[in-house]
């Protein structure tokens, strides 16, 4: 559902995060500058990331739960199944699934909606 993400919807989110990752920060010009977060954008961001973070531990933890449920598999249980199986070599944690998930919703949506 669309207020599953945050009460102000998926879209309104998403639309948040475009306009924040596109305002300068004087903060990446002059290091200095960045610790006192004059506009506020470090804690919108923050913001921000608490609530994609609820939202992709709150898919992953449905797809575990219904793990023996399912009749056929996406790409959420291929990933919990690569994570399990340690045989990827690399370390490959609920982060990873998270990152690849933030990704595949975002430039969904900004393919379909901008």
């Amino acid at each position: 559902m669309d207020e599953d993400l945050d009460k102000r919807g998926f879209k309104a989110v998403v639309n948040e995060v475009e306009h924040l990752a596109a305002t300068p920060n004087l903060g990446d010009f002059f290091p200095f500058l960045g610790v006192i977060d004059l506009h506020g954008l470090t804690r919108r961001l923050k913001d921000l990331s608490k609530v994609f973070d609820e939202f992709l531990e709150k898919i992953i933890d449905e797809h575990v739960q219904a793990r023996d449920q399912k009749q056929s598999k996406d790409f959420v249980d291929t990933m919990l199944d690569i994570m399990q199986s340690g045989e990827a070599e690399f370390q490959f944690d609920r982060r990873d699934i998270k990152a690849i998930l933030f990704l595949r919703y975002f430039i969904t949506f900004m393919y379909f909606y901008c």
